[in-house]
């Protein structure tokens, strides 16, 4: 029997592909996206926005907080290019954008 064991280690065409991938990417925006819902209550008011545009007005009264407190929440979500809002006026309704439904379809998944 051989002691020898076995090696684990890519190929060197493999590696070339990994580094590249390393040196090439620019994963800037992953990270602020996965940043922004590691916080329960944006991942809940993404899952709400999954079933309607919500004005900060009824968002404050679903969450039972102050406005800036949630405010800080909508503004990280926003940063990260999850969410957008129109004003009408006094009020601002938030609405996801294309990326923000991809995270919406990924969060259903796990109810």
């Amino acid at each position: 029997m051989s002691s020898q064991s076995k090696d684990y280690r890519v190929d060197r065409e493999t590696m070339a592909d990994l580094e590249s991938i390393v040196e090439g990417s620019d994963l800037e925006t992953a990270v602020d996206i996965f940043e922004a819902l590691s916080d329960e209550r944006r991942v809940t008011v993404m899952r709400l926005l999954g079933e309607s545009d919500l004005c900060v007005c009824d968002l404050v009264e679903i969450f039972d907080i102050e406005y800036s407190k949630l405010s800080y929440h909508l503004k990280v979500l926003k940063d990260a290019g999850l969410v957008s809002t129109d004003r009408d006026g006094n009020y601002v309704t938030y609405q996801p954008t294309a990326c923000g439904k991809d995270v919406i379809d990924v969060i259903q998944q796990f109810e």
